[in-house]
C-alpha cells in the first residue's frame, strides 16, 4: 500500500491539470489555440452605459485614464481649500461651450476629435487634438468649439473654491 499512497499525490495533480486544461478555451491562458473561431460566433451584447452625447461608445471602451502634454509651464495655486472636479465632456460637431469663465484653474486632455480653444487674452483660435492638453487660467474668458466632423471627448480637471460653480457665462471677447 505505501506505493499506492506515493503515487496518489502525483496522480491527483495530473488529473486536476487535465481537468482544468479541458475547461480553457482557445486564446485563454496566454495560448493562441488551434481552433478557428466559429463564423457564427457574435460578440456578446453590451449593456454598459454609453458616454453622454457619444452613442454606441461604452464608458469602459472610452477608458478612464487620460494623458496629455501641456505645451508650456503652468502655475497653479489656491488661496485656500479647494475642490477637485474631474469630468468627461463631449462636444458634438458644431457645438460650442459659448464664452465662459471658470472660477478656478482647468486642465483638459483631448481624448478624441479636435477642439478649438479661443482665449480672451489672445483671440487666436488654437486647435488641440488627441493626446494634447490645454490649461485655462482662473477667471479668464474662453470658448471651446468643435469645428470638426467627429465628437470631441475631453477629460477636464478643475480646482474650485468650495461651493463655487464650475463655470459662469462671460461676454464674448473676440
Amino acid at each position: 500500500m505505501p506505493l499506492a499512497r506515493h503515487l496518489l499525490g502525483p496522480a491527483l495533480l495530473v488529473a486536476t491539470a487535465a481537468l482544468l486544461a479541458g475547461c480553457a478555451q482557445p486564446g485563454q491562458l496566454g495560448h493562441e489555440g488551434d481552433a478557428a473561431p466559429s463564423a457564427s460566433a457574435a460578440p456578446a451584447p453590451t449593456t454598459e452605459p454609453a458616454l453622454p452625447g457619444v452613442p454606441d461608445v461604452p464608458v469602459t471602451q472610452a477608458g478612464s485614464d487620460a494623458q496629455g502634454r501641456l505645451d508650456r509651464p503652468v502655475d497653479i495655486s489656491t488661496p485656500g481649500p479647494a475642490e477637485l472636479l474631474v469630468r468627461t465632456e463631449v462636444l458634438q460637431p458644431g457645438q460650442t461651450s459659448g464664452w465662459v469663465r471658470h472660477p478656478g484653474t482647468v486642465i483638459s486632455v483631448v481624448r478624441s476629435g479636435t477642439v478649438t480653444v479661443q482665449r480672451a487674452d489672445s483671440c487666436e483660435p488654437r486647435p488641440f487634438g488627441p493626446g494634447e492638453a490645454f490649461f485655462l487660467e482662473d477667471g479668464r474668458p474662453n470658448e471651446l468649439r468643435n469645428d470638426g466632423p467627429d465628437p470631441v471627448v475631453l477629460t477636464r480637471s478643475e480646482l474650485l473654491a468650495p461651493g463655487a460653480p464650475e463655470r459662469e457665462p462671460a461676454e464674448p471677447a473676440c
